[in-house]
């Protein structure tokens, strides 16, 4: 997916309406990381749920780190600059989520940066290629925010027809 803006900013969305559970997305990452940076939780109610950042707009990671080492590339992707984390964990008790982690090796934090080398390859992250379902929608902001408002639409109407029907 692509635009014709030269410097076009990239997300990614989980569909969870089309997610399977499978487990494909946190197997690619963790085959391209040598980690998983999407993982899949089982939810109480018998659901797989693939949890990963989002690379927030405004990423309160970012905000707290003291040393700007999690910042964020020209396309909107947050990521850490290895070199300048002192491993204090202010990003991960910022986030929301707890995304980052302590990489217990460097003594830095670390989380998925959509897969910084794969992309400047001109290739999209290894979970959204992976991805059996197309669940994992990755590609320009407002193509991905229009196949997302597509979907929701989608399964609006299917739950509607459904109702009445049933």
């Amino acid at each position: 997916m692509t635009s014709t803006d030269p410097n076009p900013r990239y997300m990614r969305v989980i569909d969870l309406g089309k997610c399977i559970g499978c487990g494909s997305c946190e197997a690619a990452c963790e085959f391209v990381h040598g980690r998983p940076f999407i993982v899949v939780h089982r939810t109480t109610i018998g659901l797989d749920i693939p949890v990963s950042c989002m690379h927030c707009a405004r990423a309160p990671c970012i905000e707290a780190c003291p040393t700007g080492a999690m910042t964020r590339d020209p396309q909107g992707v947050v990521y850490v600059i290895q070199s300048r984390c002192i491993g204090c964990m202010a990003c991960l008790y910022a986030c929301p989520f707890g995304i980052p982690e302590l990489d217990l090796a460097s003594k830095t934090c670390v989380k998925c940066n959509l897969c910084a080398e794969l992309r400047r390859e001109g290739l999209i992250p290894a979970c959204a290629a992976i991805c059996p379902t197309n669940a994992i929608i990755y590609g320009d902001e407002a193509i991905v925010f229009q196949l997302s408002k597509k979907r929701v639409a989608e399964a609006w109407a299917r739950a509607r027809f459904e109702f009445e029907l049933g």
